[in-house]
């Protein structure tokens, strides 16, 4: 495998699309196997090789079992949000270029993963293009499956690992780590998982029903299935038998029907409910005949008078507005004699008489004026009459409408008489009335009956599928029945093939291991005295620590940067061991080892322990001196820079101080 590109969309810190051309290149007549990344902690160095890692196994990319809940959450964080905006972007995704070779035949592989939040959940997408062809037809599973099938992930883990894995089998003392990863190197790990399988479908069919109980279950449904069958045929027989019936009654209806409707039966049907509405027509004429006589007999008549009626009510308010009701004899009198006793103790009687002589010249002024008026109305005679004026109006308008409703009336009437007088008496018409509501009775009960037949059918033919589906399925029980002797012989012999497979697996694949084991750490140990070799127990996978006169040493005695050496070597050992062709990926590889530790790494390890070697350092991991030592073998190197303001990170060609100069 050769990684060709790899390119993050909005993934993690990397603001919209960053690519990373991660071929070797070859110069002066070789290729240099190293890409080198550097940056500060926190600048994305991780991010590359967790997007390289999802990139192929998707939510077992986070470990063994990890749940559809934390994988959906892992991608909603992994989408790049801008610290400027504080707004997420719509969607990510990652993309990965490599070429593959298999049996023999080299292929080019193009995998991308992309995903956006719909909000509670996240819509993924897996495509994947082989030779520059997409690869149609596969579902989210099977994608994953063919990458699964294609790069083991497993065996990946021996390739792609950072400081943690280093770390974990550095300070492993159990021998637990290095377990787990020789199972994955020998993919003994599948195996178990098939071994485990075999057992429960082992369980399964010793559990299963006996052969002679299921033959029994067979006879009692099957003589079941003929009765319902039988059944069915007698209710189609029926059903057949009344729908010929039914043809034969649904004609002579028609017939009927036909004379009925010659005869007039159409109208005569009706007749009674049109005597019925002409009552309710006569009592409603007569109701409004009634309401415009009770009109009449008020103040509907004085609507007639038009202009008098007019006139005469000018008049009046004319007069109410003159007339002042102190002028009346009674008050004139009561005034002249409460006016004289008043003035009878200051005047003599000469002069009260010329006062009492100028009031009855006055009286006869005001007796002359009232002999004008045209009426003697009291103001709340005048107002009646004047309300009887408008009365008239309202009830002119009401009987206008009367009117117009008993015209209506009479009209409707009218063409109900009409209609009765079509219709033909029911004495003439009775005999076919009865035949036709014969007729239609015997058709319904026949109706009813027909559907009765069938839905009885229906629950019969409903009982005879289910008696079927369980007939199918004690038949297939019945077969796996009688194969049970040979399946669990052959569940037996799997066991021991597997058996067999994985010690004599073990035996090889050990061997190997141990043998590279020595290798690789003789090339990176700083003692070039210390030769240890690797002894691993074939059964347990326990391993010891061998010196070179054979005696066990114990791996709590190395230093710190023996035992990151050790676990170096261990992975360089299992992967040379895999038999795979596949890029190393190393992050942050150098942190806990002295200079001369990581000198040995830099001149023996980085150039050899693949044909692509991708590593992610600090500038105090490989330093200058570190990376001029390992300019001869570097590649392409790129400069990871994280803006702290907007909270992304820009990736530059070029290593520390190679980008000074």
């Amino acid at each position: 495998m050769l990684i060709k590109e790899l390119v993050l969309r909005n993934y993690k810190i990397y603001e919209g699309e960053n690519r990373f051309d991660l071929s070797p290149r070859k110069r002066y007549g070789k290729v240099r196997p190293i890409i080198l990344f550097g940056g500060m902690n926190g600048a994305g160095k991780t991010s590359l090789l967790s997007a390289l890692r999802l990139a192929l196994y998707g939510r077992f990319s986070l470990g063994q079992s990890p749940t559809q809940k934390e994988y959906e959450d892992f991608l909603k964080k992994a989408i790049y949000r801008s610290k400027i905006t504080d707004r997420a972007a719509n969607e990510a995704s990652v993309e990965l270029c490599f070429t593959y070779a298999k049996l023999g035949t080299e292929n080019h592989y193009r995998v991308i993963r992309s995903w956006k939040s719909t909000g509670k959940s996240v819509k993924e997408n897996v495509e994947i293009f082989e030779d520059f062809e997409h690869i149609k037809g596969l579902g989210y599973e099977q994608a994953q499956n063919f990458l699964n099938e294609l790069i083991p992930i497993g065996v990946s883990d021996l390739f792609f690992f950072d400081g943690e894995k280093i770390k974990e089998l550095a300070e492993d003392t159990g021998g637990s780590a290095l377990e787990n990863s020789i199972k994955k190197l020998m993919g003994l790990d599948i195996i178990e998982r098939l071994s485990g399988d075999l057992t429960v479908l082992n369980r399964n069919i010793t559990k299963a029903s006996s052969l002679g109980q299921i033959n029994r279950e067979i006879d009692s449904q099957q003589k079941l299935l003929d009765r319902h069958k039988a059944s069915i045929e007698q209710y189609k027989s029926e059903i057949s038998d009344l729908l010929v019936k039914r043809a034969e009654l649904a004609q002579n209806h028609r017939n009927l029907q036909s004379r009925f409707d010659e005869r007039g039966g159409h109208f005569s049907a009706s007749r009674k409910d049109i005597e019925k509405k002409i009552d309710a027509e006569s009592n409603r004429k007569s109701e409004l005949e009634a309401e415009i006589v009770t009109l009449l007999s008020d103040a509907l008549p004085l609507y007639l008078s038009g202009g008098f009626r007019l006139h005469v009510a000018e008049v009046i308010q004319k007069s109410l507005d003159e007339v002042n009701p102190l002028t009346s004899d009674k008050v004139r009198r009561s005034l002249e004699a409460e006016l004289l006793r008043r003035l009878e103790v200051k005047f003599g009687k000469k002069e009260l008489e010329e006062v009492s002589r100028a009031l009855s010249e006055l009286f006869v002024i005001s007796s002359d004026h009232q002999a004008a008026q045209v009426h003697d109305l009291t103001p709340r005679q005048a107002s009646e009459v004047i309300a009887s004026f408008q009365k008239a109006i309202e009830q002119f308008n009401s009987a206008s409408f009367l009117f117009g409703e008993l015209e209506k009336c009479e009209t409707s009437l009218d063409e109900l008489g009409s209609a009765l007088s079509r219709a033909p008496d029911d004495s003439l018409i009775r005999a076919d009335f009865e035949k036709l509501q014969l007729a239609q009775s015997e058709l319904s009960a026949l109706e009813i009956n027909i559907e009765a037949l069938r839905s009885s059918a229906k629950k019969e033919a409903e009982l005879a599928v289910e008696c079927a589906r369980k007939l199918d399925k004690l038949y297939e029980k019945a077969a796996r029945s009688s194969d049970q002797a040979r399946v669990l012989n052959y569940i037996g012999s799997t066991n021991n093939l597997i058996d067999d497979f994985v010690r004599q697996s073990s035996l090889s694949k050990i061997a190997d291991l141990e043998t590279q084991f020595s290798d690789c750490f003789s090339r990176l140990a700083r003692k070039h005295d210390m030769n240890l070799s690797l002894k691993v127990n074939p059964e347990t996978f326990k391993f010891g620590l061998l010196s070179k006169d054979g005696s066990e040493v114990d791996k709590s005695e190395l230093s710190a940067g023996e035992k990151q050496i050790f676990a170096i070597s261990i992975l360089e050992a299992l992967a040379k061991t895999s038999g795979r062709q596949l890029p190393m990926i190393v992050d942050t590889p150098l942190g806990r080892l002295d200079s001369n530790h990581r000198q040995k790494l830099v001149e023996e390890y980085f150039p050899r322990a693949s044909h692509q070697m991708i590593i992610l350092s600090t500038d105090t991991e490989v330093d200058e001196g570190f990376y001029k030592a390992l300019s001869p073998e570097i590649s392409r190197a790129f400069k990871l820079e994280y803006d702290p303001l907007s909270g992304s990170t820009q990736a530059t060609e070029g290593y520390f101080w190679q980008q000074r100069g």
